[in-house]
């Protein structure tokens, strides 16, 4: 069978960590087909590192021909784990409620894997959440779309303590010959091939439910390096980018500076001015766009005090705090934080 042209698209250490894992619980160990890919443990255990999608694809085609699973997707989802999400996982964990955790999923999805994109959307009494892809080539597709709509429902029942079922789950491929019984297990409730997308169907109300391991503080510091993996993805050819990234990176330990800035980026002072001023811009316009960014995010999504958020930004007065705030949003944090609030 031909490869696929995957051109330069790649996925995350962590999401082939947890292909490995699924077949390696089905006797299947690819360690010989890492070596023979070039994948180092070096790269799988470093949580920034990317490998290409031909690469994933090659131990995809492996695993199913090793496992001699026809559903080989559908059972890898039900493995999921959080450590298999990167970032993503333990902030959606330590999150609100499932709302919160959808709406982290969708820009992460990329960073997981190039090879589609995610998108929900809210209609009535329905929340969809669609998976597009550009790939029609049939087996390793459909294996990765069924692992990512079963970790997906699998991880929500956990993370939420309960035993829901979606609405409805549709598949753009065909019903495999082996029947629907396993979807129907796994999913528990209605699930159509042959459609026009890939979809898992929910009720609104879902959203509400209250994550069982919610804790304030440690969903800010998940949510902090979800947001910085984000940023560090789309920041790889962009001076911008890194420059805010390194900045949040700071924040969550001291006051940013221009010096301690260029050296996380290994460059020198002078040459990081230089280069931000042929960007039309300048250190100091960063630094409070990343302080406005964040102090929105922070009085929105989590509990810690005013005072606290002004201080965590490097403010010395919570006074200080409230002027520059003022100046951003035309309102005063506590009045802020109270309005939108209201609307989650």
């Amino acid at each position: 069978m031909t490869t696929p042209n995957f051109g330069t698209l790649s996925v995350a250490s962590f999401w082939l960590e947890y292909l490995l894992d699924a077949a390696l619980h089905q006797g299947c160990d690819l360690s010989s087909e890492l070596v023979r890919l070039g994948i180092t443990d070096e790269q799988l255990e470093s949580p920034q590192a990317r490998v290409p999608l031909k690469a994933e694809h090659q131990l995809m085609l492996k695993a199913l021909e090793c496992t001699k699973d026809p559903l080989f997707g559908l059972h890898m989802g039900e493995r999921i784990r959080p450590r298999f999400m990167g970032e993503l996982g333990y902030a959606s964990m330590s999150g609100t409620n499932l709302r919160q955790a959808i709406d982290l999923m969708v820009p992460f999805q990329r960073v997981t894997t190039e090879f589609a994109e995610a998108e929900v959307l809210r209609e009535g009494d329905s929340v969809t959440l669609t998976w597009y892809t550009a790939f029609d080539e049939p087996i390793s597709t459909r294996h990765r779309v069924e692992a990512f709509f079963v970790g997906a429902v699998t991880f929500g029942r956990w993370i939420s303590g309960t035993d829901e079922n979606p609405v409805e789950v549709r598949f753009r491929h065909s019903e495999p010959d082996c029947g629907d019984a396993e979807y129907q297990r796994v999913f528990r409730c209605p699930v159509l091939f042959d459609q026009a997308d890939n979809a898992v169907v929910l009720d609104q109300r879902l959203l509400d439910l209250p994550m069982k391991d919610a804790d304030p503080e440690v969903h800010h510091i998940m949510r902090n390096r979800l947001q910085q993996a984000v940023t560090r993805y789309l920041a790889r050819d962009n001076l911008l980018d890194q420059v805010r990234m390194e900045i949040r990176r700071q924040l969550e330990c001291t006051i940013p500076q221009v010096e301690n800035v260029a050296e996380g980026l290994d460059m020198k002072p002078w040459t990081l001015r230089r280069r931000l001023r042929a960007e039309n811009t300048d250190f100091s316009t960063l630094l409070e766009e990343e302080r406005r960014a964040l102090a929105r995010d922070w009085l929105i999504h989590s509990d810690r005090s005013v005072s606290q958020i002004a201080a965590d930004l490097g403010y010395s007065e919570q006074s200080a705090f409230n002027r520059a705030f003022k100046r951003w949003f035309d309102t005063t944090p506590v009045a802020y934080r109270q309005e939108h609030q209201k609307l989650r």
